[in-house]
């Protein structure tokens, strides 16, 4: 038997991190949502604790997404990803700025 995590729950670790990051939430922000501290949220996004159905629930009702979208079934599409990963590299408030920005856009329509 191997200690390694399952590529399933990376897969949700991954997906985690990418979404609340999208969503401009910072770990803590996330953990107090789900009732837990940012130090559990970090061992999730690595994939060193596995995320339980219910608090995987908690997590997709905080980020405004699916567990569907967690889980892999709700694919983002390939050309958005290089503007994903460019987005997690911002500093917290730069994130918060585009966010605010696009939002903006969004509510023009």
């Amino acid at each position: 038997m191997t200690d390694a995590p399952d590529p399933l729950d990376l897969e949700i670790a991954r997906r985690l991190k990418a979404t609340r990051i999208t969503q401009g939430m910072t770990q803590t922000e996330l953990g107090q949502a789900i009732g837990v501290t940012f130090q559990q949220v970090q061992k999730y996004e690595r994939g060193s604790n596995r995320v339980s159905a219910s608090t995987l629930m908690k997590c997709a009702v905080a980020l405004d997404t699916s567990i569907a979208a967690l889980c892999g079934e709700d694919d983002i599409a390939p050309e958005s990803k290089p503007l994903i990963r460019a987005y997690s590299l911002l500093r917290e408030d730069q994130r918060r700025a585009i966010l605010a920005v696009v939002r903006a856009m969004g509510s023009d329509t």
